[in-house]
C-alpha cells in the first residue's frame, strides 16, 4: 500500500481514505486539459470525467458532494459562464477552476460572482493548474467526508449471463442464439 502524502494528512481529522474517488470534471471543447492533467495527477484519488456539453456537465455533477471542476471558457466566454452558473446550481459544493485564455474584460469578476472558486486569466501552464488541483484534492475529500456522501455514477449494466460462456461455445460475445426472456 502506498502511504499518503503528508499534505493529505490532517491530525485533527485523521487520514484521508485512499479509496475515495472524487469526481474531477474537465469541461472543455478540445481535450487539451485532459491530456495534460491526467499524467500530472496520476495516482490521485480522482474519477476522471470529461464533458463537452452543458448536459454532460450537469449529469457529471449530479449527486456529487464536492466535485472539482475545470471549466475552460475558450473563445466562448458567455456560453462558458452560463455553464458555470448551471454547474454551481447543480453542485453548490463544487470547487470550480475557470480558465479564461482570452483574458476577457470583466470575465474573471463575473465568474467569481457566479461561484467560481478560482479564475486564471491568460496563459495557464499545465503544471501550475495541476499543482492547484493537487492542493484542492485533500480539501475536497475532507469536505465530502464532512458534508456527507456522494451518489455514485449509474452502475455499468450487468453483462448477460450467457456471454461469459461464448468463448467456450465458439460464439462471439454479445451475439447469442439463446432467446431473451
Amino acid at each position: 500500500m502506498i502511504a499518503p502524502d503528508p499534505a493529505e494528512l490532517n491530525p485533527a481529522e485523521g487520514t484521508i481514505s485512499l479509496l475515495a474517488n472524487l469526481p474531477l470534471v474537465i469541461h472543455e471543447r478540445l481535450g487539451y486539459w485532459a491530456r495534460h492533467l491526467r499524467p500530472r495527477l496520476l495516482g490521485r484519488p480522482v474519477r476522471w470525467v470529461q464533458s463537452r456539453s452543458a448536459d454532460d456537465l450537469e449529469s457529471a455533477l449530479a449527486g456529487a458532494a464536492c466535485p472539482i471542476v475545470v471549466l475552460d471558457l475558450g473563445r466562448r466566454p458567455r456560453v462558458g459562464l452560463e455553464e458555470l452558473d448551471r454547474a454551481v446550481e447543480v453542485a453548490p459544493g463544487a470547487m470550480v477552476l475557470v480558465l479564461d485564455p482570452e483574458s476577457g474584460e470583466g470575465v474573471a469578476t463575473l465568474a467569481r460572482e457566479l461561484g467560481a472558486t478560482h479564475v486564471i486569466s491568460g496563459v495557464a501552464p499545465p503544471p501550475a493548474v495541476a499543482g492547484l488541483l493537487a492542493r484542492w484534492l485533500p480539501l475536497a475529500l475532507r469536505r465530502t467526508g464532512r458534508d456527507g456522501w456522494s451518489s455514485s455514477l449509474r452502475p455499468e449494466p450487468e453483462p448477460e449471463p450467457w456471454n461469459w460462456l461464448a468463448p467456450y461455445l465458439g460464439e462471439r460475445p454479445g451475439v447469442s442464439r439463446i432467446p431473451r426472456p
